[in-house]
């Protein structure tokens, strides 16, 4: 049962990674980290399919975790 926990969790780093990774640009520049918000073009449906992506990953992870924490 402990396999649900970490597929939750797994499944909870995927959604935010693809949430976070299309809105946020981590630049390095000298030798210091900048996050930069990236200008979303919502026309593109790709854009649509990740965010969609994301979320139902995360909402799957957190399924997840309930379900281990039940059983």
């Amino acid at each position: 049962m402990l396999v649900l926990l970490i597929l939750g969790l797994l499944f909870l780093l995927l959604g935010f990674i693809l949430i976070l990774g299309q809105r946020y640009l981590i630049e390095k520049t000298d030798g210091k980290r900048r996050i930069e918000r990236i200008e979303i073009d919502n026309t593109n449906p790709i854009i649509k399919y990740r965010t969609l992506l994301g979320i139902f990953s995360t909402i799957l992870g957190v399924l997840c975790i309930i379900n281990y924490t039940i059983y």
